[in-house]
């Protein structure tokens, strides 16, 4: 009996995560395997096996859509992990004001992704928003941000960074300040320059903290659906679409729910061979 109580205790856990994860992934995978438009059922029909997904990697809009995802993934988390780091790095040196200026670098992740949007939509509007009207302050023709390919993912990506970056410097700031102290001491005694210091020895001890940091990230961006859908709804001309824009297409659109299914089996591969790439190379091979 004292073998099986660790079992015993962790199993309620195991349960809510086979109810809440398990079966729902096993489900999408078997709606994927069918036939099954809403309109016609509310339950899968003929079983296809694998033609809906060959179907949905046959369409030029789903390779347009992952090259948009990963794009937009790529930049999004690099350019927080660099603005992150790099905050907590200079909030963590005493500073002058430095309580007040980390409350602010905190304040944008409680806003909720709908509210961050619908702000950054009217400041990138052509017409009325506060960024035409500071490049017409310096003479710069004002810029229809969100019905122009490149200025629309601009767009996005400024709502993603400015929203996100926060969570990466909360994240990096709470794990500098819990690294021992007497390192630092001992190389700054030895003549190490602060930038020295920051790389020999804070970024390796930091290294299970920007694991973290950079997983949630990935799982979040790659996702990212709130601040894409309000602001552009995927355009123009699907310059922004991603596969959760096309997913939500293929099910509320066409009421497709296989290709919608089949399309949330093609995200869950992609978040875990990213996620695979960050564990391989911050801790090398896993076992």
């Amino acid at each position: 009996m004292q073998t099986a109580w660790p079992y015993v205790l962790v199993a309620p856990a195991l349960l809510v995560l086979l109810l809440t994860v398990m079966y729902p992934i096993g489900f999408n995978l078997f709606a994927a395997m069918h036939r099954w438009n809403m309109l016609e059922s509310q339950t899968p029909q003929a079983f296809v096996a694998f033609d809906t997904l060959h179907k949905v990697l046959q369409e030029s809009s789903f390779w347009s859509a992952l090259r948009i995802t990963v794009v937009f993934t790529v930049v999004a988390v690099l350019i927080e992990f660099m603005l992150g780091i790099a905050l907590a790095f200079l909030v963590n040196e005493d500073i002058h004001a430095g309580r007040l200026i980390r409350t602010l670098l905190v304040a944008p992740i409680m806003a909720t992704p709908l509210v961050a949007a619908l702000v950054f939509k009217l400041m990138w509007n052509s017409q009325l928003g506060i960024v035409n009207y500071g490049l017409a302050q310096v003479g710069i023709a004002p810029v229809a941000w969100l019905a122009e390919p490149v200025p629309a993912l601009v767009a996005v990506l400024s709502v993603e960074i400015w929203h996100n970056t926060s969570f990466v410097f909360l994240v990096l700031l709470g794990a500098l300040q819990m690294l021992p102290r007497s390192p630092f001491e001992a190389a700054q005694v030895e003549g190490a320059t602060w930038l020295q210091r920051a790389r020999y020895i804070a970024l390796p001890m930091l290294r299970p903290a920007i694991l973290v940091a950079l997983l949630f990230r990935v799982v979040f961006a790659i996702r990212v659906f709130d601040e894409i859908f309000v602001l552009t709804r995927g355009g123009p001309n699907g310059a922004t679409e991603t596969i959760s824009i096309l997913l939500y297409r293929s099910a509320f659109e066409y009421f497709d729910a296989a290709g919608a299914a089949a399309l949330s089996v093609i995200l869950l591969v992609l978040t875990a061979f990213f996620a695979w790439l960050l564990i391989r190379n911050l801790y090398g091979k896993p076992t």
